[in-house]
């Protein structure tokens, strides 16, 4: 977890988690980042990655 542009904010967070990652077919693909509570939003989704529960589950634990 570090600092960085939370999407849903709309602005710089001090602690953001990565939340999707973006793939294209061509050129750079890109890291969607959020705050700890938008992560969370985001995680109870159906179709939310695994890995993002798995993530928050480890930081709630530390």
């Amino acid at each position: 977890m570090s600092g960085g542009y939370c999407l849903p904010c709309g602005r710089w967070r001090e602690a953001t988690v990565v939340v999707a990652v973006v793939e294209v077919n061509s050129g750079p693909g890109r890291v969607v980042e959020a705050c700890v509570p938008h992560a969370r939003e985001y995680a109870a989704y159906p179709l939310a990655p695994q890995w993002l529960r798995d993530e928050l589950a480890t930081l709630e634990e530390g």
